[in-house]
């Protein structure tokens, strides 16, 4: 249905410049109804049957009203919840009540001319805010993340749940990215605190030390928005938006009643990325995102042959008298020793020397510390590891000249 407001609306946005796709989101209306629009001299009267149409959502309309109250404002998804309990309309009779809705809670945006860019030329990345998360293991909530990767040219994704967002968590994300689709030329991010330390006079971004090594050994260059300009990376902004339209409002409730741990979600959203998002007709290149994302994915570099960059936690911690650092052997006492602990939780300890030490970890339950034993085997070093980096005596590292790390910071700059 649309109104003569809306009707002028339309008009007046294609006078702008808009594209068909652009008027169809920020009026809330369909690209088909907007298409028919342009084609006609004056605005159709509305038509005498919304009361009768609106009937058929009488004995659901508290259902209905509930779910939006609780940010579930996609059609598609109250259409399914709704035939679930029995509702045989079409979905242009929910799209009559969720219109007036969307638009009462849209906010204005600034307007960003969209940039296109060839198949594995650009990623882009963030992070999203998405509540608290229930840890059994833990017994406590924890503050929950995603971390959504975007390819730029076909639009393929790749989400993870975390409950971190540090550096190990961010360059993790991004191997797990680029096993799932790829690594594309270049990846975009705005400001984030693990990608960018500041920037200099002349605009030169300040790389983390970590963050520039990995990008060199993934093979990608990483750029960034200007500041306080998000809206360069608009497709990644786009995809956190369908995520919390399409998939968070399908798992929010059990997720916010501790019905659902972080194992499990990342599973469901596994299945959602492969058998919605990524088979879903794309608003703005017209395309099947898998299709396309077929044709893209052999200009992608690939992580198949390389070695996995060591993402873990390190520390060099001192032992004391009694050889007390979580449990390790009197022969360590009031040694330097370097306690290495993966993102799944396990650990390594080695001397200054690089020799593996045989140790009890203490595992945190709550804030009740248990022994558990844990074997350990000899690592083996990996190119652009980090993992010698934390010895205090004669340090093994990967050497590049300095002039590779100049190129790469001054090639961020521009985007």
């Amino acid at each position: 249905m649309v109104t003569v407001e809306d009707w002028i609306t339309i008009r007046e946005l294609t006078r702008h410049g808009q594209s068909v796709s652009a008027i169809a989101r920020q009026t809330g209306h369909d690209r088909k109804t907007v298409r028919k629009v342009l084609t006609q001299e004056v605005p159709t009267l509305t038509r005498s049957e919304g009361r009768t149409r609106a009937r058929k959502l009488d004995p659901f309309r508290a259902y209905l009203d509930e779910r939006m109250s609780q940010g579930c404002l996609n059609g598609a998804v109250l259409l399914e919840e709704l035939r679930q309990r029995g509702f045989t309309g079409k979905i242009s009779i929910v799209r009559e009540i969720l219109t007036p809705r969307r638009r009462d809670e849209r906010h204005q945006r600034e307007a960003t001319v969209r940039f296109e860019t060839g198949p594995g030329q650009q990623g882009q990345m963030d992070w999203a805010d998405f509540g608290r998360i229930w840890v059994p293991g833990e017994e406590r909530w924890r503050k929950l993340f995603a971390f959504v990767f975007t390819l730029g040219y076909s639009r393929a994704q790749y989400v993870e749940f975390v409950l971190s967002c540090d550096m190990e968590h961010f360059l993790d994300g991004h191997l797990n990215a680029f096993a799932a689709l790829g690594i594309p030329q270049t990846i975009l991010y705005d400001n984030l605190k693990t990608g960018i330390l500041g920037r200099q006079p002349d605009g030169t971004p300040l790389l983390p030390g970590r963050f520039l090594d990995f990008a060199l050994a993934s093979g990608f260059t990483p750029k960034f928005c200007p500041p306080y300009h998000p809206q360069t990376k608009g497709k990644v902004e786009r995809a956190i938006g369908y995520l919390r339209q399409n998939f968070w409002v399908r798992v929010a409730h059990d997720v916010m009643t501790g019905q659902l741990d972080l194992a499990g979600l990342n599973g469901q959203v596994q299945v959602w990325v492969e058998q919605i998002a990524n088979l879903r007709v794309h608003g703005t290149h017209g395309e099947v995102v898998a299709a396309r994302y077929a044709a893209e994915k052999p200009l992608l570099g690939q992580l198949a042959g390389r070695p996995r960059y060591d993402t873990a936690y390190h520390s060099v911690r001192r032992v004391s008298r009694d050889g007390q650092l979580s449990q390790l052997p009197l022969a360590q006492a009031l040694t330097t020793v370097e306690v290495s602990e993966n993102l799944q939780g396990s650990v390594t300890v080695r001397t200054a020397e690089g020799r593996p030490v045989r140790a009890e970890r203490l595992a945190a339950t709550g804030r009740t510390a248990l022994l558990e034993p844990a074997a350990l085997t000899q690592p083996t070093p990996e190119v652009g590891s980090f993992l010698r980096l934390v010895y205090p005596q004669s340090p093994v590292v990967v050497t590049r000249d300095l002039a590779v790390y100049e190129e790469v910071a001054h090639a961020s700059q521009s985007h």
